[in-house]
């Protein structure tokens, strides 16, 4: 019994300790108070916005946020407002109920990762900024604004544009916490509105002001029994208020989730030049360009001066090179290929269509088996969408020796193409079309069997079909 008491009393001890540290938390704890912020009309908005970013200046590795102090808000005061003591007060926003658990599961732990400003992701804040000072609207050309605005410093990296998406949300989730907060205040006004009505003495000393308050007399009227309209018009301008803004920031959301902000990545301009790149799938760009911001981040250069960079390499002999080892096995030959996670690998992905598969293409087919020919791997639908959708045309026109030469390769989009290039001061015409098969024309005139024509004091006029792919 003695050892009984001593471990009753250590469990006794421990939880007072306990109980204690919880206090001191919940008296001490910061509040959650909401920020309030002008609206801004167009001109202002970009000449506000120009100063806000120059302000930001250089972010830091890392950052955090408080979701989930939102999360734990948002679920406990919607538990709250549903007692059977409100009766009824508080129905109208059983309708989102759903849907806001819904979004409080949406993952934003990569935002923790991100540079950050003041121990917050840089993202974070200039998502704010945009909607602060637009009502909580996602508008797209101040997003824009705003985007472009901060790349004109400092390129926005690969993984702070994937995660815009996020910090959209997140600032949404913040707001939509703040309405909840309301609602708390509503509910804490209903009962001592219930509280006034059974006995105006116990409304303590410090809620007298309340009995000045219109929305309060309306609740205390609801609560005593009253049904005039007059009385509920009051309550319900205000709930039905905190109602619509919490419906206008759940469309917010849907409008984020299905927009696409990759298109604010700066090196697009340049990689979406190149055919490979452009015609690459969703995932295999991700794994792409994340390359690159590990390889930039590696150098400490600008992602965008790195993405230069490797254009220029690209134009260099040494461009395209891959270190492979051949091992003889019976009647098959095994490459292996040995490759840097450097510059040299993005440039030889973007010079092959098969390397890029190759080296970026996730495999996820789990019937795909070892051995299978890159050119047969399936094909991925390409979601992430390029900026500006450069196609490269080759006419494949030699002259050399006089002797004309034509062997065209157009991208599957064009259909048709006139060239009109110089010889020795003659100018002479080539058309380019689609056709069933291959044939060349000398005007009007078939030419089997030929590969080259001889140049002449003449100007020619050719024309060249190409197989429809």
């Amino acid at each position: 019994m003695g050892f009984g008491n001593t471990y009753g009393m250590e469990y006794a001890i421990s939880i007072a300790v306990v109980a204690v540290f919880v206090c001191v938390y919940l008296l001490t704890r910061p509040k959650t108070k909401a920020c309030y912020f002008d609206l801004y009309d167009d001109k202002q908005f970009k000449s506000e916005g120009e100063r806000f970013v120059v302000s930001l200046g250089l972010p830091k590795e890392g950052g955090k946020t408080d979701i989930k102090k939102y999360q734990s808000i948002i679920k406990r005061n919607m538990f709250k407002i549903k007692g059977r003591k409100y009766c009824g007060f508080f129905d109208k926003f059983s309708a989102q109920e759903e849907e806001i658990k819904t979004l409080l599961k949406t993952d934003l732990s990569a935002l923790d990762t991100l540079p950050s400003i003041d121990d917050e992701p840089r993202v974070i804040k200039l998502a704010r900024f945009c909607l602060a000072h637009s009502d909580c609207q996602f508008l797209e050309d101040r997003v824009k604004y705003i985007i472009d605005e901060q790349n004109k410093r400092k390129t926005l990296s690969f993984s702070e544009i994937m995660a815009f998406q996020s910090a959209f949300v997140y600032v949404l989730i913040e707001n939509i916490c703040y309405m909840y907060l309301q609602l708390d205040t509503l509910a804490k006004i209903y009962r001592l509105s219930a509280k006034y009505v059974y006995n105006p003495i116990l409304l303590n000393e410090k809620y007298k002001k309340l009995t000045k308050s219109k929305l309060f007399l309306s609740i205390c009227a609801m609560c005593a029994g009253y049904k005039m309209e007059y009385f509920a018009n009051i309550h319900n301008e205000v709930t039905d208020n905190i109602n619509s803004k919490i419906k206008m920031l759940l469309d917010g959301v849907k409008q984020v989730m299905s927009y696409d902000f990759s298109r604010y990545y700066t090196p697009l301009e340049i990689l979406d030049k190149f055919e490979v790149f452009s015609e690459a799938s969703s995932e295999t760009k991700k794994n792409f360009l994340t390359l690159i911001k590990e390889a930039s981040d590696e150098e400490n250069l600008d992602e965008f001066l790195y993405t230069v960079r490797l254009e220029k390499y690209m134009q260099s002999a040494s461009a395209g090179h891959i270190r492979v080892k051949r091992l003889n096995l019976f009647s098959h030959i095994i490459c292996l290929i040995n490759h840097k996670r450097d510059i040299t690998m993005l440039a030889t992905a973007l010079s092959s269509k098969h390397f890029m598969n190759l080296y970026f293409t996730p495999n996820n087919n789990s019937s795909r088996k070892l051995g299978t020919s890159i050119s047969k791997m399936l094909e991925f639908q390409n979601t992430f969408e390029p900026i500006y959708k450069y196609h490269t045309v080759n006419f494949g026109i030699s002259t050399a020796g006089g002797k004309l030469r034509i062997m065209p390769a157009l991208p599957r989009q064009i259909e048709k193409a006139d060239v009109v290039f110089d010889v020795n001061g003659i100018k002479n015409t080539l058309h380019i079309e689609r056709g069933d098969e291959k044939q060349m024309y000398l005007g009007n005139t078939l030419i089997s069997g030929v590969e080259q024509i001889r140049l002449g004091d003449n100007p020619i006029d050719i024309t060249v079909k190409i197989p429809k792919k």
